[in-house]
């Protein structure tokens, strides 16, 4: 019986750390799982020069699909380096896959679970561990905390954020003398208000009241929102900018935390159980 292709799939980046990043979680879980995982972006990052890739160039899912390993292969398990149901994961992929499914008999694919489910607090304590990290490294008291994502126009996306950050606070409450959770960005209409408050009007309207900022990124790897230089980057800098009292530091990001790359491998193994 012919074993399945697994896939770690993210969105996809013009930006080279973060299929980079994508390569790394998925070796590292492979690596555990004992096999291979193939990395393959959605969108975008077959456009990143690959000089800048170790010379290999990333694969995006269209080509993945047409390429000689999916058009080989009659079944594909594709692994969500999404933290929730993303209509890329709920739409887009679903029509790309159900079209190669259809081009030839026999032909399976599975879309396992995204990072984070109810319950699990994996994601959370990820948060804790890199929140403590940046505490201790930076020298920090007992600094403003605040969680932020992309924003997004899908309530459940959302929730993730949500009950991720009713973890964290609970977590980190004798450390911080404060929390919130927030967007970097948000669509306009009051059908997507649940995004807020936006990182940006948050940061001004306690920079007042707080020296101190922890900035907890809700984001896997380094593109042009959570990189160097980045959207994030551009936010962030203006806490600072008119007291030279005022600090703000952000955690690292939680592409290849153990507790992510932990639950990678349980996806594969729950997978396999099915078989």
């Amino acid at each position: 019986m012919e074993s399945p292709i697994y896939l770690l799939a993210d969105n996809g980046s013009l930006e080279a750390g973060s299929t980079l990043s994508l390569r790394k979680s998925a070796h590292a879980a492979g690596h555990l799982a004992g096999m291979e995982v193939l990395p393959v972006s959605l969108l975008h990052s077959s456009k990143v020069d690959p000089k800048l890739l170790d010379g290999i160039k990333a694969e995006t899912m269209a080509g993945f699909l047409a390429g000689p390993i999916a058009q080989s292969s009659n079944e594909l398990r594709i692994i969500p380096l999404f933290f929730g149901p993303s209509r890329a994961l709920t739409d887009w992929l679903p029509e790309k896959l159900e079209q190669w499914k259809s081009e030839k008999d026999g032909r399976m694919f599975r879309i396992l679970d995204c990072l984070y489910q109810p319950g699990d607090t994996r994601l959370a304590v990820a948060l804790e561990d890199l929140c403590l990290q940046a505490i201790e490294k930076n020298k920090l008291k007992k600094p403003y905390l605040a969680l932020v994502d992309h924003g997004t126009p899908v309530f459940d996306v959302h929730r993730v954020r949500e009950e991720v950050g009713d973890e964290l606070k609970k977590m980190m409450a004798e450390r911080i003398s404060g929390f919130s959770t927030c967007s970097m960005e948000r669509r306009d209409g009051e059908e997507y208000d649940f995004n807020e408050p936006l990182l940006e009007n948050l940061l001004d309207e306690k920079k007042e009241e707080f020296e101190e900022m922890l900035v907890a990124q809700l984001f896997l790897s380094p593109g042009r929102h959570a990189g160097k230089g980045g959207d994030l980057d551009l936010i962030c800098n203006s806490f600072a900018d008119l007291s030279p009292s005022r600090r703000l530091v952000r955690t690292d990001l939680l592409g290849t935390h153990p507790l992510v790359i932990e639950t990678l491998v349980e996806r594969i193994e729950r997978d396999q159980s099915k078989d």
